[in-house]
């Protein structure tokens, strides 16, 4: 299992690339030209945006540094065993709640 910074990495990258390749196709198709200003353009503007976020999440900073860890697989798997567990005692929680309230309500039921 590869880390999360190295899949988006690698996403951002391929993403990137592919904006340069249909930039490339509409120049070679004339549906694109390098005098006037379009909404093709944005393809190669989009295409280097995601190449500079792909290297700065695989360096470990930028925006979406925090969204794609730079963990190991041991790291990785102990922070999300104990997410589940935090989840699980906190839906166990409620239930417990629940229980209670209904109980009581039974009771306060059961007296009138």
């Amino acid at each position: 299992m590869s880390k999360p910074s190295d899949a988006a990495s690698t996403l951002l990258l391929g993403t990137g690339i592919g904006c340069f390749l249909i930039t490339g196709f509409g120049l070679v198709q004339g549906r694109m030209n390098l005098e006037t200003v379009s909404a093709g353009w944005l393809f190669p503007i989009l295409g280097l945006l995601l190449i500079i976020l792909s290297k700065s999440v695989l360096s470990g900073i930028g925006p979406l540094s925090h969204m794609f860890p730079d963990e190991e697989d041991e790291t990785l798997t102990e922070r999300v065993r104990s997410e589940v567990e935090t989840t699980l005692k906190d839906a166990s929680v409620g239930h417990a709640w629940a229980e209670l309230e209904a109980s009581v309500l039974e009771s306060e039921l059961s007296e009138e």
